[in-house]
């Protein structure tokens, strides 16, 4: 006879890769009083059991015995938001050092259990676990919704209990009011919460986060150097990163850089050397490039937290170096063939642009033009801020084809006109391809035409031609749909509309959301966007008579300015 438990009602999953070892996890669940358990015997059967299915309890061995172990499927599907809120993971390792591992890592699981584990031990993080997740039971919900003003209220009535999840509360809200554009207010949550208790390190970095949400990129990073200069705070990833980012956005790529090449010392994972290849290459330091991508495919190969652009990064990297005959042999490589994205057309478009490089550089010119030719009609003249538009760029500029080379320059450019990081490829690509006198007239003046046309869509509004200010700026956004400041232009001047109308038109409003739909796919996490979307409550809340009506926009400007 089955006895309900505080535990039956959770469904389970358990990821391991020896029968035996699954058999002895059902029956300690079992114990518990869980009866609804799935298993796995590998991280991507697993993978394909959380896309299909809802668990509130997963247990995962560490080492799967596989290419993937338990660590990278826990961080992929962290990352990959493939968690529900509510779910908890519990990883399972015989690695004595296993804390070290995830402190070192990008993201912890709820807890680990040293082997060997009883039932007791699972039911001990388990209460643990779950009395957090009681006590936050309104939050989660709220959250899992995207409901985010109702998150802030259940943080506040929470909060006014003033009980032993105070902080855990105050924590939420801050990242809360971040999310939905506060700064300024998370700001405040973030500096009283270290009034109470100093050198609280999670609300150090809500503060720095705060400082570079609002703008102020200097402070920003001068917190994120304080945290980073401490002896609790200096391999703190989040400190690394809010540095790296408000440098960026301050234009000192090559500063930035080093707080990636920093932050990739203390955690080197495939992740993190991504990101300082993409740095590095971008501001010519191809050995760092180089040997990044080599560390980041040596890491992820095989697994499920491989890309293959990791390996088209590469050969372009060799190819810069002069290293042809290595670039081409690695695209042909049967591993990189096999790689997980290897087998879209894209790939097949980018690897033969790679080869018709290679091959203009070795003097074999009739084989590149014929390779750039099948590539640039796999890849139509539709060109975007990425990686591929390049790529395709410099095979046409070295094959002859100089014209359509720097068309699609312009059209990567275009594409998103304030990217710093599109703008440093490009010039670039130009520089190594012989064409350095073209950037003032090809890079520079896209740049410039587009930021000129949304002036003067701007212009229009605001001499009350209302009708044709978003016939204008929406023309641009049916020419460059993905690029990220039109679509904050075009969703902040629909709102001015609406506000302009006195009115709920929605029509216009869901096309607003569509907008934001869209900017959240490109940019996710992005505070430009939060800000947008604050400004879209804020005029709902004035259509509707909640606050007071205003016309002009509270929304930060449009243009680029961090991630």
């Amino acid at each position: 006879m089955r006895v309900d438990t505080p535990y039956s009602k959770i469904e389970a999953l358990v990821v391991d890769d020896m029968a035996t070892q699954q058999t002895t996890l059902r029956g300690q669940l079992g114990m518990l009083g869980i009866g609804k358990i799935d298993a796995a015997g590998s991280a991507e059967d697993a993978l394909r059991m959380v896309r299909a299915k809802h668990y509130g309890l997963i247990l995962c061995d560490y080492n799967l015995n596989h290419k993937t172990d338990g660590q990278q499927l826990f961080e992929f599907l962290r990352e990959g938001r493939l968690l529900a809120q509510d779910t908890l993971f519990f990883m399972i390792t015989a690695e004595s050092n296993y804390n070290s591992v995830a402190s070192a890592s990008e993201h912890m699981p709820d807890a680990y259990l040293l082997k060997p584990i009883t039932a007791g031990d699972i039911e001990d993080r388990l209460k643990s676990q779950l009395d957090k997740r009681h006590a936050l039971l309104d939050i989660n919900k709220a959250l899992s919704k995207n409901d985010l003003p109702a998150a802030l209220l259940a943080c506040d009535a929470l909060l006014a209990k003033k009980d032993r999840w105070f902080m855990h509360a105050l924590q939420i809200k801050g990242q809360t009011l971040l999310d939905l554009g506060n700064a300024d207010e998370a700001r405040q949550v973030y500096q009283g919460a270290l009034d109470l208790r100093a050198g609280l390190m999670w609300a150090q970095i809500g503060l720095a986060r705060a400082q570079k949400a609002a703008g102020k990129f200097e402070e920003a990073k001068r917190l994120a150097q304080a945290i980073l200069s401490s002896p609790e705070g200096d391999k703190n990833l989040a400190a690394y990163d809010i540095a790296a980012q408000a440098l960026e956005a301050l234009g000192d790529h090559g500063a930035a850089m080093q707080m990636m090449k920093k932050s990739a010392q203390v955690v080197p994972s495939a992740r993190r050397q991504r990101q300082l290849a993409e740095s590095a290459y971008r501001n010519g330091d191809l050995a760092t490039a180089k040997a990044s991508l080599q560390k980041a495919v040596k890491f992820s190969q095989g697994a499920i937290t491989a890309q293959a652009q990791d390996l088209l990064s590469l050969a372009q990297t060799q190819i810069d170096l002069g290293e042809t005959k290595e670039a081409l042999e690695l695209i042909a490589d049967s591993a990189t063939r096999a790689t997980r994205g290897a087998q879209e057309p894209e790939f097949e478009a980018v690897a033969l642009a790679l080869r018709a490089q290679a091959h203009a550089l070795q003097g074999e010119s009739e084989k590149a033009a014929r390779e750039a030719e099948q590539a640039l009609a796999q890849a139509p003249m539709t060109g975007k801020a990425d990686f591929a538009t390049v790529t395709l760029a410099r095979a046409a500029l070295l094959t002859g084809q100089i014209e359509t080379g720097l068309k699609l320059i312009n059209q990567a450019v275009s594409a998103d006109h304030e990217n710093s990081r599109i703008q440093q490829l490009a010039c670039k690509a130009l520089n190594d391809t012989g064409h350095k006198d073209q950037i003032e007239g090809v890079v520079h003046a896209a740049s410039k035409g587009l930021k000129t046309r949304l002036h003067e869509a701007k212009m229009l509004l605001r001499a009350g031609q209302l009708d044709e200010a978003l016939q204008a700026i929406e023309a641009e956004l049916a020419e460059y749909p993905e690029n990220t400041t039109v679509l904050l232009e075009c969703a902040q001047m629909n709102c001015m509309a609406l506000r302009l109308k006195k009115k709920l038109d929605d029509s216009r409003l869901n096309q607003v959301r569509d907008y934001l739909a869209r900017l959240e796919k490109l940019m996710p996490g992005n505070d430009r966007v939060a800000q947008m979307r604050r400004y879209l409550r804020e005029t709902l809340a004035a259509l509707q008579g909640n606050s007071p009506f205003s016309i002009s926009a509270t929304a930060a400007p449009a243009g680029r300015a961090g991630a």
